[in-house]
């Protein structure tokens, strides 16, 4: 081929690395999550923990609280709600289910019963000097450890992009980094190989679709001049004036400065089945959304002279 593009995504849950992390009982959330979506299967029972902060783990937990022999669900997490990664409209849906969140709380150790995941050891922390992220480093507070009783464990830590299957030995050239992603130019997406390029989380770690799709069409453009054999970067074009129009006769007494807010399920009602959690707006919520349009397109619009009795134009 004359160009190849590596799109692998992050579909690999990070291990937490503690022995018996493989024990029954214990389950990566992406193979959790993968066996009830793709399969229907209902892996969670009793008392669930899930391990992390993220999205992921908020999903792990969310879907495992409707699973039928499910009692209790608890995320831990090691440092505060405020540094929790996962959009915050999901972390007040979850408590809102009661779900509860145990944070600055780290797991030390995984124990079995006759073979079979029944406690997790944990420790308290506080929050030391930030990190690399910006976040405050979570240090484990000595003789903090205590035990947790839990008959279900998800570790939801991070995702991986399973990168060792084309580690440099194996794919003649190609630089990852240290969190196992592809090292691309952000600009073509070239990798350190050339023709070889690279889009979407396998690049940035674990990511929204709408960043892989925005990815994916740009990866696509260049693959399209690079076989062309024409410069991949290229100065950038001038925006073309958009025709001005009018602004719409707006009912003042629709019009708010505040965004509606999208109208949900009940509680009770949502955490027993997986329907549809929010519902769409009604005819008054969505005029009242379209008035506090703030017109973007005005930094483009062109309005027409006086003079030209023109309408508006398009000019480079």
């Amino acid at each position: 081929f004359s160009a190849v593009l590596l799109a692998l995504g992050a579909h690999k849950s990070r291990p937490l690395g503690l022995e018996k992390e493989d024990a029954p009982g214990v389950y990566p959330s992406i193979e959790f999550l993968k066996a009830f979506n793709q399969r229907g299967e209902q892996l969670a029972k009793g008392r669930v923990g899930v391990i992390g902060g993220g999205n992921s783990a908020i999903d792990a937990a969310r879907t495992a609280l409707r699973q039928r022999d499910v009692e209790s669900v608890s995320i831990i997490y090691r440092r505060t709600r405020a540094e929790m990664p996962a959009f915050e409209e999901e972390i007040e849906a979850a408590l809102q289910e009661g779900i509860t969140i145990e944070t600055l709380v780290s797991p030390t150790e995984i124990r079995t019963t006759s073979g079979i995941f029944s406690h997790l050891v944990c420790a308290r922390n506080s929050l030391g000097t930030p990190d690399s992220s910006g976040r405050r480093r979570p240090v484990i507070i000595p003789s903090s450890e205590h035990l947790l009783e839990l008959d279900t464990l998800i570790v939801a830590i991070s995702e991986d992009s399973g990168v060792d299957c084309i580690s440099p030995a194996r794919a003649g050239g190609i630089e990852v980094t240290d969190w196992n992603t592809v090292k691309a130019d952000s600009k073509t997406l070239l990798t350190s190989r050339p023709g070889v390029f690279a889009a979407g989380d396998v690049i940035t770690g674990p990511n929204t679709i709408i960043d892989a799709v925005a990815d994916g069409k740009k990866a696509a453009a260049m693959i399209d001049l690079y076989i062309k054999g024409e410069e991949l970067v290229r100065p950038a074009r001038s925006i073309k004036a958009l025709p001005y129009l009018d602004p719409p006769e707006i009912d003042e007494s629709l019009s708010r400065d505040e965004r509606v807010e999208t109208p949900r399920a009940s509680v009770d009602w949502r955490k027993r089945n997986f329907a549809e959690v929010e519902v769409g707006l009604s005819i008054q919520e969505a005029h009242c959304e379209a008035s506090r349009c703030l017109r973007c397109d005005l930094e483009f619009a062109e309005r027409a002279s006086p003079e030209s009795g023109v309408a508006g134009g398009n000019t480079e």
